[in-house]
């Protein structure tokens, strides 16, 4: 009987704690992002005001910043720095396949960041810009999104981890 409300008691606690983790992934995941804005914004600003071409601004910017993507940008500059062949939109990819899984950014993301680097890499400075734009705006509207919904999302994700647990529980009581 003893064992029968220990598990009751560790199955309704580790599935609100599930609940618990999915709402703070997805606040993890709004933060993710406008780090994400905050580095485009400083590349934007590195290359229209201080006219930096693209790899040094990746560099600098690598440099100076501390944060979920800071290896990312370190394996973009050195990558770019090494000169194998590669060109920049191939770099970027792989860079975001293998530092990006660190961040809670989900699939989608990441696809739109390769998208991105797809469109930066060979363009001049003015259409650089623009994509730069464009991207930022892209961020704009999905953090917009997420934001709107956080507090709704949050409260079904902890309000179902805990109904889960408690459902489990009754069922295998």
């Amino acid at each position: 009987m003893i064992f029968k409300i220990v598990g009751c008691i560790l199955i309704i606690l580790s599935s609100t704690l599930m609940g618990f983790y999915c709402s703070c992934e997805l606040k993890s995941r709004i933060d993710d992002l406008k780090e994400l804005r905050k580095i485009i914004m400083l590349l934007r600003g590195d290359i229209r005001y201080g006219n930096t071409p693209l790899p040094e601004a990746i560099n600098a910017i690598a440099k100076r910043h501390d944060g979920n993507f800071k290896n990312f940008l370190v394996k973009v500059s050195d990558s770019l720095r090494e000169r194998l062949g590669n060109t920049f939109s191939q770099i970027w990819a792989q860079a975001v396949e293998k530092e990006l899984h660190i961040t809670s950014l989900n699939k989608r993301d990441k696809y739109q960041m390769i998208q991105f680097g797809e469109h930066l890499g060979y363009l001049d400075k003015e259409m650089q810009l623009n994509t730069l734009d464009l991207y930022i705006a892209q961020l704009d509207e999905e953090i917009r999104e997420l934001s709107e919904t956080v507090k709704e999302k949050t409260y079904l994700y902890n309000s179902l981890g805990i109904m889960a647990g408690i459902f489990i529980a009754i069922i295998l009581a």
